[in-house]
């Protein structure tokens, strides 16, 4: 039942590349070797995006007043674990509330091995062992010991952000009806804004530049049957983009909804959630849906894209594998004109855009 979704985060890893390696080393001060850039958007006839360069401790600061931080990671980056490491560290060090770190690495049902470990209760190597790391996650658990060590030192809580293998089969083979409203809830939260946030010319825009080329990476490389012995459906029978596009959005939900849970039960505190870069970009991802469900605008859950290269923002997966990286970096997406009353109000009331760019679909905030 692990297959599709190891084979899932695989090709993610050989989507994104080897990102450029300008992070300094987990024990060194995040300004060493680090350099920040704001992502400008921009809404104006002229459409022209850019990067502004800012002092890493600056963007520290700037993101120490969000409710929520999503940094998204290439998995086997080394660089990027030790920047998120780092920013824990950072972050922790400006806040008085409390803080916590969610992990896209650890499934939900295993958040009491978590709570082990941030009481001082388990070692590193159990907690490896409790939360099934070897067989529920493909990327070296080494990786993210830097980020456990930060985690650990400033007193943070440790959160399970990621859906129960044995769920996110059930959706693969046979979609979100699967699920029982209980369960499918308990990862969600309320079903209804869950839909509503999928309904919008912003979300649609979304779904054609990030998650279809993803689908239609997966049809090219043969990773799309359903071949699991205790399937209900026809052996080998191809998964339908509803069923992976309903993977992905509950995969993306879940990690959401852990995160705005915790906020909602710490008004003072602040969450850094550890993703994968995917999760992160165009904002319509898990930075969009935990705004939503907080009713906080957008800008008060930035998301950051670790050590990013252009690759990382291109459309076609398969072929940006297999070539050189694009020239420059997509900083933004166009989904709709300003003439779209009615699109515009559904992408901002979903806390997808602002009133500053109400139009586009920022890469992210910051770089």
């Amino acid at each position: 039942a692990e297959s599709t979704r190891r084979e899932w985060l695989a090709l993610s890893l050989a989507a994104a590349g080897a990102p450029t390696r300008v992070a300094a080393a987990a024990t060194e001060p995040l300004d060493a070797a680090t350099r920040a850039f704001e992502v400008l958007p921009d809404a104006s006839p002229a459409l022209a995006p850019s990067l502004r360069e800012v002092r890493p401790s600056d963007a520290v600061t700037a993101l120490g007043s969000a409710r929520a931080v999503f940094l998204g990671e290439h998995h086997d980056a080394a660089a990027d674990h030790a920047v998120q490491a780092a920013l824990i560290r950072g972050l922790a060090a400006k806040r008085r509330g409390p803080l916590a770190v969610g992990l896209e690495a650890v499934q939900r049902r295993f958040q009491p091995a978590l709570d082990a470990y941030a009481r001082g209760d388990a070692s590193l190597a159990t907690l490896r062992d409790a939360v099934e790391w070897d067989t529920r996650w493909v990327w070296p658990f080494e990786r993210y010991v830097p980020a456990f060590e930060a985690a650990k030192e400033v007193g943070a809580s440790l959160v399970a952000m990621n859906v129960d293998s044995e769920d996110f089969e059930r959706v693969q083979r046979a979609g979100l009806s699967a699920l029982s409203k209980e369960a499918f809830e308990s990862y969600v939260g309320d079903a209804e804004n869950f839909a509503a946030f999928a309904k919008t010319p912003a979300f649609r825009a979304y779904v054609r530049y990030v998650i279809e080329p993803s689908f239609e990476a997966h049809q090219q490389l043969g990773l799309l049957s359903d071949d699991d012995d205790d399937d209900d459906s026809a052996s080998g029978a191809p998964l339908s983009i509803q069923r992976f596009l309903g993977g992905r959005l509950l995969w993306d939900g879940s990690m959401a909804h852990a995160a705005a849970t915790w906020c909602a039960a710490h008004p003072r505190g602040q969450f850094v959630g550890l993703i994968g870069a995917d999760h992160v970009k165009f904002g319509c991802g898990v930075p969009g849906r935990c705004a939503h469900e907080l009713g906080v605008p957008r800008a008060r859950v930035p998301g950051v894209l670790l050590n990013p290269s252009p690759r990382d923002t291109a459309r076609e997966i398969v072929q940006t594998v297999a070539s050189e990286p694009a020239a420059s970096y997509v900083l933004q997406l166009r989904f709709a004109d300003a003439a779209d009353r009615a699109g515009l109000a559904a992408a901002r009331d979903a806390r997808q855009t602002d009133a500053a760019a109400p139009t586009v679909l920022p890469l992210a905030d910051f770089l």
